[in-house]
């Protein structure tokens, strides 16, 4: 990591947070959410490193670079450690209006990638964030220390959970890549016992730019906020109803949840039935 603290990286993070730390993180996540198999540990392979506004300007110049230095670093950690990685390790940078000069965070997730997914791999992981802040010790230098799960959910970074609730009370959490499928059969992911839901009712799929409810074809449709639909995008809150068997799917993170019923929205998608 010699080449992170001296030099033009150095320079940009002399008075914030700097690069060593965010290695750091990236190491200590890789570590608190690595998964064991029967034959593998499997480690986190795509991270996001949340910057203030002001951190986040200093590193504009040196992005790139800084990002090839981290995942090979990442990479070595791995190796020493015998962790598995499903794909090489993937590094982006974001921006977040809610941090303090000084913080950082990184979410760290399990992806398998495009590809077949070898066997005995975990499920893909929706992600857990811890936010850090940089502390001045005795002296000059610098350590990192992860601040409480509360302040996490202050600043909206703590880990998303996402599911669906029925409304006898069962819920189903959405876990990996998806689609889940719904539907009377038990075969599909989500059983709805009820003579009103076909065998294969719908499908909720993960998207890069959210989620997405279809309709396959059921008997007694799919109706979104009690509108039918073909195909929409849903989002936290959203009343789902499928064959007369209301459902909610549902976006928490920490102790709070997206809930936007009874709010005006406008959906894309192909529209009603």
């Amino acid at each position: 990591m010699q080449s992170l603290v001296e030099g033009a990286f150095g320079r940009a993070f002399r008075k914030q947070v700097h690069p060593v730390e965010i290695a750091k993180g990236l190491t200590k996540q890789m570590d608190e959410n690595r998964m064991i198999s029967v034959s593998r540990t499997y480690a986190p392979n795509d991270f996001t490193v949340h910057l203030s506004k002001a951190d986040a300007e200093s590193i504009q110049a040196y992005q790139s670079a800084l990002r090839d230095e981290l995942i090979q670093y990442v990479s070595s950690h791995a190796q020493s450690n015998s962790y598995h990685m499903m794909t090489p390790p993937r590094i982006q940078f974001t921006t977040e209006d809610s941090l303090r000069f000084g913080e950082f965070g990184v979410t760290a997730k399990l992806t398998g990638g495009e590809g077949p997914r070898e066997k005995g791999a975990p499920e893909d992981t929706s992600g857990q964030t811890k936010i850090f802040r940089i502390e001045k010790a005795d002296g000059e230098d610098q350590g990192t220390a992860a601040i409480s799960a509360d302040e996490a959910r202050k600043h909206g970074l703590a880990r998303e959970t996402i599911s669906l609730a029925i409304d006898d009370g069962k819920t189903y959490p959405l876990e990996g890549r998806g689609p889940w499928s719904i539907g009377r059969s038990e075969e599909n992911d989500i059983v709805i016992s009820d003579p009103n839901v076909s065998r294969r009712h719908a499908r909720l799929s993960r998207l890069e730019s959210g989620f997405v409810v279809e309709d396959l074809g059921s008997t007694n449709g799919t109706l979104l906020d009690d509108a039918p639909i073909d195909r929409e995008r849903i989002e936290g809150g959203d009343k789902l109803t499928f064959g007369g068997i209301n459902t909610r799917f549902l976006r928490e993170t920490g102790d709070r949840v997206s809930d936007r019923a009874g709010q005006p929205k406008h959906k894309e998608g192909s529209g009603g039935r």
